[in-house]
């Protein structure tokens, strides 16, 4: 049965971007109002870098959950992983999708800090249902942390598709570099550090 898809990006990082962009976008009316070419010029692609890095790593990634795959977007890297390569979902450190050609970490599904990992309690861990998907319970397996709340999504379909769907096909885990993005980052670094050191 085909399911909605679901897309789990960390809401810190969504805050996070858009509070760095709104104070480099100040900065530059900065240059703009007080009539500043020079600085503009000089430190523009700074603030450039710093926006377009902070969207990189912090809006950018994701990971999206759909009736048969599931897809991590990564800083630099696209992995695509069909449920029928997947051997295992951990969250020790962050989500990561165990599959019979490596391991895929996501770097939108951190597990839980040490404070949130104090303030859980067993309740947390009541929809979880135990077996082949859930083995070892960590705190990064609770639904209401970031880590938690996409295992217990891609756990739960990775169960259906192996309960409900035939194994007509078995595609591979694709992986795709992000190469316009990692180009222009290093492009902006570049000229960041020209018009830095010539301002």
């Amino acid at each position: 049965m085909q399911q909605p898809t679901t897309t789990f990006r960390p809401s810190f990082g969504r805050i996070l971007t858009v509070v760095i962009i709104a104070l480099m976008l100040t900065a530059v009316g900065g240059f703009i109002f007080s009539a500043d070419i020079s600085g503009a010029l000089h430190y523009g692609p700074l603030l450039a870098f710093v926006s377009f890095g902070t969207w990189l790593l912090y809006w950018q990634p994701a990971v999206v959950v759909q009736s048969d795959q599931v897809t991590v977007i990564n800083v630099g890297r696209t992995w695509v992983i069909p449920f029928r390569r997947l051997t295992g979902v951990e969250t020790q450190y962050s989500l990561r999708l165990v599959t019979d050609s490596g391991t895929v970490t996501a770097w939108a599904a951190p597990a839980p800090g040490r404070h949130q990992t104090l303030s859980l309690s067993l309740a947390d861990f009541r929809t979880l249902r135990r077996g082949k998907a859930v083995e070892n319970v960590r705190p990064g397996d609770a639904p209401n942390t970031e880590s938690g709340s996409v295992a217990f999504v891609v756990r739960r379909r990775w169960e259906d598709t192996l309960a409900h769907s035939e194994p007509e096909t078995n595609p591979p885990v694709t992986r795709s570099w992000h190469v316009p993005l990692l180009v222009i980052a290093a492009a902006l670094l570049v000229a960041s550090i020209i018009g830095v050191v010539t301002a």
